[in-house]
C-alpha cells in the first residue's frame, strides 16, 4: 500500500510487525504457482531488535500500521484521468479525516463494483505523515530495507487468499485484546471490513458463560454477510476462519457454526504457507499477521 514506488515484486519478502509485547518477523518465498514457503518466522519479546540482532541484510521488508494509526475509507471513483486520481481523491476525503489533508499520506486500491449499478469504488488508506514517518524511522534504525507499509485488513486478505474457502467467499475473524476485525473476501479480493468492540479479553472474562457474547459476534457476522450478499450481489459466504488468539476461546467455534449454519475453523500458519512447523503458539496471531504482510501481491501503487 504506502509503498516507495517499487516496480517489481521480490520473490522473497520479510514481514516485520511490531506490537505491544514484541515484534513478529516472517520471511516468505513465493515461487510461481507453488504454495508460498515460510523460510523463517520468530517473535522477539520486548522492543524491536537492533541491526545486529535482526541481521536482515539486503532483504526487502514490509510492515503493518497498527489499528488506530490509519483510516480505511471507501469512496466512489472520481471520473478523472489516472494522473489526476490522487489529487481528486485528496479533495474528496479531506472532510472525512480529523487532520489537515496536507499532512496526509494516502494510497488507493480497487474495491469491488457495488450498488444497484455496480458503480466503481475505491479503497483509500490514509494516515498522518508523522505516523508513517515514525514507523519508517523505527524499522530503518533496526536495519530493515523497508519497501512497503500495509494495513491489517490487507494482511488478512492475503491470508484468506491462501485458503481454499476463499474461492466461495470467506469470513475471517481476528481478535485483538479489545476488538474483533472482520473481513469478507472472495477470490483474493477484499469485499468488506469492519471492527466490533469484542476482543479476546471479553471472551476470556465470559468463558464460564460465553453464549451471550457469541450471539453478539454471530449477529455482527450475519449483518456483514447480508451486506456482502445484497450490496455486492454475491452468493452467501459459508465459511468462517478464526485467527489464533493467545487465550482459549471455549465454545466460540461451535456456537458460531450452530448459530450461523456455516463451517467454522481455527487457522494457523501451516494452513497458508509451506513450513516445517508452526511458530510459537503463544504468539501465533502476531506471527500469522507477519506472514500475511509478507504475502502481499500488489506491485504498483499510485
Amino acid at each position: 500500500m504506502l509503498s516507495f514506488l517499487v516496480k517489481k515484486q521480490p520473490a522473497t519478502l520479510t514481514g516485520i510487525v511490531p506490537g505491544s509485547e514484541g515484534t513478529a518477523i516472517a520471511c516468505v518465498l513465493r515461487g510461481g504457482d507453488q504454495q508460498p514457503a515460510l523460510q523463517a518466522c520468530h517473535f522477539d519479546v520486548g522492543g524491536l531488535p537492533g541491526p545486529d540482532e535482526l541481521n536482515l541484510g539486503s532483504q526487502t521488508c514490509t510492515t503493518l500500521l497498527s489499528a488506530g494509526d490509519y483510516q480505511l475509507l471507501v469512496v466512489d471513483a472520481p471520473e478523472v484521468a489516472a494522473d489526476e486520481m490522487a489529487a481528486a481523491i485528496r479533495w474528496r476525503i479531506k472532510e472525512l479525516i480529523d487532520f489537515n489533508i496536507d499532512d496526509a499520506v494516502l494510497d488507493i486500491f480497487d474495491a469491488p463494483p457495488s450498488g444497484p449499478a455496480n458503480s466503481k469504488q475505491l479503497y483509500v488508506v490514509v494516515a498522518h505523515r508523522d505516523v508513517v514517518r515514525q514507523r519508517i524511522d523505527l524499522l530503518e534504525q533496526a536495519g530493515a530495507r523497508l519497501e512497503y507499509i500495509d494495513i491489517p485488513e490487507l494482511a488478512m486478505r492475503n491470508i484468506a487468499a491462501c485458503l481454499p474457502e476463499d474461492e466461495a467467499g470467506l469470513i475471517s475473524l481476528y481478535f485483538s485484546e479489545n476488538q474483533c476485525l472482520i473481513t469478507i473476501t472472495h477470490n483474493s479480493e477484499l469485499y468488506l471490513t469492519r471492527s466490533i468492540d469484542i476482543g479476546y479479553q471479553d471472551l476470556q472474562e465470559e468463558s464460564a458463560s460465553p453464549q451471550a457474547l457469541c450471539n453478539r459476534i454471530a449477529l455482527e457476522i450475519q449483518r456483514s454477510m447480508d451486506y456482502y450478499e445484497h450490496y455486492y450481489h454475491q452468493a452467501p459466504a459459508r465459511h468462517v476462519a478464526i485467527f489464533p488468539v493467545p487465550v482459549a476461546l471455549f465454545g466460540l467455534t461451535d456456537a458460531l457454526q450452530q448459530t450461523l449454519g456455516v463451517s467454522v475453523r481455527m487457522i494457523g500458519v501451516k494452513d497458508i504457507v509451506d513450513c516445517a512447523e508452526n511458530p510459537d503458539e503463544s504468539h501465533a496471531a502476531d506471527c500469522l499477521f507477519a506472514v500475511g504482510s509478507a504475502l502481499r501481491t500488489e506491485k504498483v501503487t499510485l
